[in-house]
């Protein structure tokens, strides 16, 4: 009897504990408090965090509204620069009234990953999670630092506050959060009892950025590599502005690319606040890194086309060589940025969109290589007036396999361009 009624108390003591995550009069006197949408009230607000220092730790009580709760998370996380990714993270997760944990994580890129498998909820003590309705309210205490892992972030320094919710899939891990999040407006001193300041994360600039980058680099640069290369046949009487049809084409996307490529620039340059990111955040580093190699190397390739020998002169080669492996290597860099902009933003199942991708490119280089060295074979081959009209005949015939391999490729690069951008639009 007397076991039941302790565990009676605990329980009524921890809803009355977690029912003061509605309180305000507390903000900025006992509590830090985080609210979210601006000016909301209790049960009004879709996110609340409030918090408060002991010794060496800090206490939290963190909340978000669900429309209805089933197998979710809500978690708060501490970061360097406002955006997600190489976070120290709380996940308090809600499978049913018997499933229930509070456990550390690093995001690493933005993927969260336990902190520590053998302990899951390191650095936390004394946690509990109550539903109140429609709300889904966690409180805990974490350890200000914790000396063994270098990603459990020290609380003694200031951070900004994000919060996410979402769903549990089927084994209990943690599905994207999509929309679902925000971030406070500047970075806080979780020693301090103050109210901040919290914002929607708008993603609109980010959106763009990614639109265009790929639009540039996945659809019109591929075109334009491919006609300078393969496809000097097409139109070969057809001159536009005095140069072929072919070389109007290349240039005029490759001209396109690199104009993409610094208004996109522009965009995300922008999101950050005219600030580059930070190298705490690695994934996101890396992805400026290569971001402003392939951006340099675009600016590179027209300043070297106007400075272009002639035909015949004894640099031309020297020319040929330098921008082919200019455009090879701006093109590598694009696709290693892209891939590291699926790591940070995009769920695992559209891997398989970018693994398509490079399957495709690569087997449409090895098939058109092969046509081109067949050609060129044949060229190489001296016959008679009849035999002569056999060998332009089985070159029409290999050209036409070429331009069938073009439609093709235009099919397949627009459904995958378009089904990346939807991707995109979907997760922001």
């Amino acid at each position: 009897m007397n076991v039941r009624i302790v565990l009676f108390l605990a329980i009524n003591l921890s809803l009355i504990y977690a029912l003061d995550i509605y309180e305000t009069n507390d903000c900025n006197t006992r509590y830090g408090c985080f609210f979210n949408p601006k000016g909301c009230v209790g049960k009004s607000c879709d996110f609340i965090a409030k918090w408060i220092k002991k010794d060496d730790h800090l206490q939290f009580i963190i909340g978000a509204k669900f429309e209805k709760l089933k197998s979710n998370w809500v978690a708060v996380a501490f970061s360097h620069d406002a955006t997600m990714g190489d976070d120290s993270v709380v996940a308090c997760k809600y499978k049913s009234d018997k499933e229930i944990s509070v456990e550390s994580y690093f995001n690493d890129g933005k993927m969260p990953v336990l902190l520590n498998e053998n302990n899951p909820s390191e650095g936390l003590k004394n946690s509990s999670i109550t539903i109140d309705q429609n709300f889904l309210i966690c409180s805990f205490e974490r350890s200000k630092t914790v000396s063994n892992f270098k990603n459990f972030f020290d609380l003694n320094q200031n951070y900004y506050l994000l919060m996410a919710k979402g769903k549990l899939d089927k084994e209990g891990s943690l599905n994207p959060h999509g929309k679902n999040k925000i971030e406070s407006h500047s970075i806080i001193d979780f020693n301090k009892a103050e109210e901040v300041k919290s914002i929607a994360v708008s993603t609109d600039l980010v959106k763009i950025h990614a639109v265009l980058m790929v639009l540039a680099w996945s659809f019109m640069s591929t075109l334009g590599v491919l006609f300078a290369r393969y496809y000097k046949y097409i139109f070969p009487g057809v001159k536009l502005g005095g140069v072929q049809f072919w070389f109007t084409i290349h240039r005029s996307f490759m001209a396109g690319v690199c104009l993409l490529t610094l208004v996109a620039f522009g965009f995300i340059f922008a999101f950050k606040n005219w600030k580059w990111t930070d190298p705490s955040s690695r994934v996101n580093f890396m992805h400026s890194i290569f971001g402003i190699v392939t951006i340099t190397l675009c600016l590179v390739q027209p300043i070297m086309a106007f400075f272009r020998p002639d035909k015949g002169e004894q640099n031309r080669p020297i020319f040929n060589w330098a921008h082919r492996s200019v455009g090879i290597i701006a093109y590598i860099s694009s696709t290693v940025a892209v891939f590291l902009g699926v790591l940070i933003f995009v769920e695992n199942y559209h891997w398989v969109l970018l693994l398509s991708w490079i399957v495709w490119l690569l087997l449409l280089i090895v098939v058109l290589e092969v046509i081109n060295s067949r050609i060129v074979a044949n060229d190489r081959v001296q016959h008679a007036d009849s035999a002569g009209m056999n060998i332009e005949k089985n070159k029409m015939e290999k050209s036409n396999a070429k331009s069938y391999f073009l439609v093709m490729h235009l099919i397949v690069s627009a459904a995958w361009t378009i089904s990346l951008i939807l991707a995109i639009l979907e997760l922001f």
